[in-house]
């Protein structure tokens, strides 16, 4: 048996478990209203927690389909839409039949249409102040559209044989990325900034859509295309692992002060 496809990345999970904890603590902060006096400085970064899981998701899924094009040339897409549809749907399905079927089960006053649930959009135009009921599962919505897109992109690429030269697909989708946020921020969000409820529009416009989320995921397929089809480039950076750390810790503690600055 392959070992890449049995292969266990134990500080995966080390990542998650730190993701998890971080996004904990800034929900926390949030709904304690800042106590105890030490919570703020800590959690108020816990957002990052969420394009960590993004990020880690990136390389995991884009790692299988990887492996599968590294092994038989091709795709399944058979196979990949089944596991999904039996990994994540039918918890979902359940909670979402608890909130329309139970109103005592709402932490807030109003859901967002039925559909939007069923589809996978209810990140986005959610108006998060008057539909603000399981408005957490923003996230979820976002991972099913990586999970719908990406395998049929790789299938177009793969069919193409156009692998040698798939990169430049990463390039444009991240410049894509880049330039709809800077267009959502500039152009939907800031004029609404006299508006009380300017915060609603920042989620709204800027934190919630999937297009405005590429970054994490796209830097996970990243690291998973170089892990998988340029061995030499991975060992070669395994190298400077620790070094790649610290400079990365540098940049996170840095965006730290400067978010607190702010």
């Amino acid at each position: 048996m392959n070992s890449k496809l049995t292969q266990k990345f134990y500080g995966l999970d080390n990542l998650r478990a730190f993701a998890i904890i971080f996004v904990f603590l800034f929900h926390y902060f949030i709904l304690s209203g800042g106590e105890p006096e030490w919570l703020p400085d800590v959690a108020r970064f816990g957002w990052t927690g969420v394009d960590l899981f993004f990020v880690l998701s990136g390389f995991l899924i884009s790692s299988q389909l990887f492996q599968e094009v590294k092994n038989d040339g091709q795709l399944s897409l058979k196979n990949f839409f089944l596991k999904r549809v039996f990994r994540i749907p039918p918890a979902y399905f359940f909670t979402v039949g608890l909130y329309f079927c139970l109103p005592f089960f709402r932490e807030r006053e109003s859901l967002p249409p039925f559909w939007k649930f069923l589809t996978f959009t209810q990140n986005l135009g959610l108006n998060l102040k008057d539909e603000g009921t399981f408005s957490h599962c923003w996230s979820l919505c976002v991972e099913e559209h990586f999970y719908l897109f990406l395998p049929l992109i790789l299938m177009l690429i793969v069919s193409g044989k156009w692998m040698t030269r798939a990169y430049w697909v990463l390039v444009l989708f991240f410049i894509f990325g880049i330039a709809i946020r800077i267009y959502s921020y500039n152009d939907l969000y800031m004029p609404n900034m006299a508006d009380e409820s300017n915060w609603m529009y920042w989620y709204k416009y800027v934190y919630y859509p999937t297009y405005n989320r590429l970054d994490g995921l796209l830097a996970g397929v990243l690291i998973a295309g170089l892990y998988h089809f340029y061995p030499k480039v991975w060992n070669r950076t395994s190298l400077f692992g620790n070094l790649i750390l610290c400079f990365g810790l540098m940049i996170l503690v840095s965006a730290y002060f400067y978010v607190k600055i702010k």
